[in-house]
């Protein structure tokens, strides 16, 4: 039979032990929850993204696009931004050049 002081020891470990896995499994709970509740937060905020788009839908204002679209019509069919309302020139010369550019 193994003295009182052997014993005293044998008890402080197991116990120690007992401690430290129960404290590991407390710590893996509370990561555990503070995972789930972040994914929860964010489904939260996804939906609430979802509801705000739904109820604040961007329309295209028909009505001012076909006017300036009939107003930009007076100007040709030739006009753009690089050659102006006047169109390209319709030149012989202009076309087919064998040149390099900007010379």
């Amino acid at each position: 039979m193994a003295d009182p002081v052997t014993w005293l020891a044998i008890a402080t470990t197991a116990s120690t032990a007992s401690s430290i896995y129960s404290g590991n499994q407390a710590a893996r709970r509370q990561k555990t929850a503070a995972r789930a509740a972040a994914t929860q937060a964010e489904a939260a905020q996804r939906q609430s993204e979802r509801e705000f788009n739904r109820a604040n839908q961007k329309r295209p204002n028909v009505a001012a696009m076909m006017t300036a679209n009939r107003a930009a019509g007076g100007g040709g069919i030739g006009g753009t931004f690089l050659t102006g309302t006047g169109g390209a020139p319709a030149t012989g010369g202009m076309l087919g050049r064998t040149s390099l550019l900007g010379s």
